[in-house]
């Protein structure tokens, strides 16, 4: 009963000014993304053995969302699940970064154009060392145009940051990713991976992230076909991680490999604070709950 009343809480958020179709589609995407949350917070909870705090929340702007956080568990250091759908109208500097990034369309004319955005986020930084980071997103984007039509987008990515490399997890994980890909279209994985590599590039550093993923964006939310394969990489995406954490969280560590772990929670902060564009993205909303937006930020690093 609680998680019907969670997902009502949410898709009150969704508003009746965007068009009936996009409407529905808004809230079957919403559907699966909180079936997505739900399983993930219940299979890190019986991991880790300590409960979530559950934090509702309201934007003044519009919209609000679900934050769920596991901060110093027995198991994981922190974990955030969170939904966020956020409406209203968007600000120009939001508006000019989707612009930049190619995402504008020749009938978008307007510079505060009404939106809607829903997204699913995960976060995930274990104690042991040799359980990698994980995070994994899936996103909607619907905007009015000026003309009166909408246009709509799904995005999402997933990505390992492992402080020490194990080949044969890396194998298997891009092996179920590409799976995923190749039941939809045999040129998604190599362009997806390819768009996660450069994505989840540390510049400064000249080096990467992690051990990279998918990174897919744009997808036309009218095509049944692109909501057939958000709807496979929801399916996948906690299994390719579960197979690593039973591996490798009950591992004996020392203090040198804890300390070359916060080295690594440094570089995720800094690919964070500096080329992130989600939270680029977040920090234009007036009223976004920053402790959200921030949630994918390790809380020790070196």
């Amino acid at each position: 009963m609680a998680e019907e009343l969670i997902l009502s809480y949410l898709q009150d958020f969704i508003p009746d000014t965007i068009s009936q179709k996009s409407k529905i589609l808004a809230v079957r995407f919403l559907k699966l993304v909180f079936g997505v949350w739900n399983d993930t917070c219940k299979l890190l909870q019986d991991i880790d053995g300590k409960e979530f705090k559950v934090d509702r929340w309201i934007r003044a702007e519009g919209g609000g969302g679900i934050t769920s956080c596991l901060y110093e568990g027995n198991k994981f250091l922190n974990a955030t699940v969170d939904v966020t759908v956020v409406r209203g109208h968007m600000p120009s500097q939001a508006a000019d970064q989707l612009r930049e990034a190619g995402r504008m369309s020749t009938a978008w004319k307007n510079d505060s154009p009404e939106f809607l955005a829903i997204s699913m986020n995960t976060i995930i930084h274990t104690r042991n060392p040799h359980v990698p980071s994980y995070s994994y997103t899936l996103r909607l984007l619907v905007i009015k145009l000026i003309n009166g039509s909408e246009e709509g987008w799904f995005g999402g990515n997933v990505d390992l940051t492992p402080a020490y490399l194990v080949k044969e997890d890396v194998m298997n994980f891009h092996k179920i990713l590409k799976a995923a890909c190749d039941e939809h279209d045999l040129s998604y994985y190599p362009r997806f991976k390819k768009r996660c590599d450069e994505y989840f590039f540390i510049r400064h550093r000249g080096e990467a992230r992690g051990v990279g993923g998918i990174f897919f964006d744009n997808l036309d939310f009218r095509a049944e076909k692109h909501f057939d394969f958000v709807q496979s990489c929801a399916r996948v995406f906690l299994p390719a991680y579960q197979p690593i954490v039973k591996a490798h969280l009950d591992e004996p560590h020392s203090e040198q490999e804890d300390t070359w772990q916060l080295l690594r929670f440094g570089r995720y902060v800094e690919f964070n604070l500096i080329y992130n564009n989600g939270i680029k993205f977040g920090l234009f909303m007036p009223g976004i709950r920053i402790d959200t937006l921030f949630a994918s930020l390790p809380i020790t690093a070196k």
